[in-house]
């Protein structure tokens, strides 16, 4: 994850984004051939890393290895995870090809050059993102409430 999907989710949600400053807004989108063609390489490289995770006898980390983020309080032990999926395949391998989705549709938005669509897609990512995260690696994590 934290080499082959993170890297390329960042860089499509990084590549559209409205910034207000003190200074004025800031509309961040690709807009030279080299910009689209950057982005373009990100969302590909997404959409072959779903593929990867659907691989079987994929293994989250290798025995004994430490997840990045595993002294966050509520994240999963890379053992723990491993189990979850394990027992949930089928499952897993749907959220694999949301994954996938999101990036083609990253990919559809790119090819035609549109920012809106992009940032649109960027929306689809980071909910297959957090749908597969809330079950397979934080689940237990404390979420606020409404009055919070």
């Amino acid at each position: 994850m934290q080499s082959v999907v993170d890297p390329p989710a960042d860089a499509l949600w990084d590549s559209v984004a409205t910034i207000s400053t003190a200074s004025g807004i800031e509309e961040r989108q690709p807009r030279t051939d080299e910009e689209w063609a950057t982005v373009r390489r990100h969302a590909i490289t997404l959409a072959e890393a779903a593929n990867l995770l659907a691989m079987d006898g994929r293994r989250v980390a290798h025995e004994g290895q430490q997840l990045e983020d595993s002294h966050t309080p509520g994240i999963w032990t890379a053992e723990e995870i491993q189990k979850a999926i394990d027992g949930s395949r089928p499952e897993f391998i749907e959220h694999a090809h949301a994954l996938q989705s999101a990036a083609l549709a990253a990919l559809a938005a790119i090819d035609a050059r549109d920012a809106e669509a992009l940032s649109a897609a960027g929306g689809a990512l980071d909910e297959a993102c957090e749908q597969c995260h809330l079950k397979y690696w934080y689940p237990n994590t404390p979420r606020p409430t409404a009055s919070q």
